[in-house]
């Protein structure tokens, strides 16, 4: 797009188009498909008529944006878990892990920051906790 000689917004030919044009294009090619690989069915779906990345990313952040009430409370919902998440009887420690790593992504998203080591701790605590309980239900069966 260009500006002629009356302020009016003319769209421009391909016939044009210079090395900035093309590359602006291939770069906004890049993004548009990065994003539409990442979305789930639902999401590209409703982003499915959108032309350009810029388009799909405000379409984006308009589904997704929450008002601030609604971010605070997710954001004390997911606390929550995390504060209280342990692992459940014979589960497998891929699925403990995974579990971690969506509560912890979601948090991400909401602006949460873990210390460098804090993520490893709850993980190994975990797991030490459930050993102490294996260990305590053995020792009740052996008397």
């Amino acid at each position: 797009m260009k500006i002629n000689d009356k302020n009016e917004l003319h769209v421009k030919t391909e016939d044009e188009w210079n090395e900035e044009d093309f590359k602006k294009t291939t770069i906004d090619n890049k993004a548009l498909n990065i994003l539409l690989v990442s979305l789930d069915k639902g999401e590209y779906n409703l982003i499915r008529g959108c032309t350009s990345a810029h388009e799909v990313w405000k379409l984006l952040m308009l589904t997704h944006k929450g008002t601030e009430q609604v971010k605070n409370t997710k954001l004390a919902l997911l606390n929550r878990d995390y504060e209280l998440f342990k692992m459940q009887p014979n589960e497998l420690i891929k699925i403990l892990y995974n579990r971690l790593l969506d509560i912890t992504n979601a948090l991400l998203g909401l602006g949460k920051v873990f210390g460098k080591d804090e993520l490893v701790k709850k993980l190994l605590g975990c797991l030490m906790m459930n050993e102490n309980q294996r260990s305590r239900q053995l020792r009740n069966q052996m008397t």
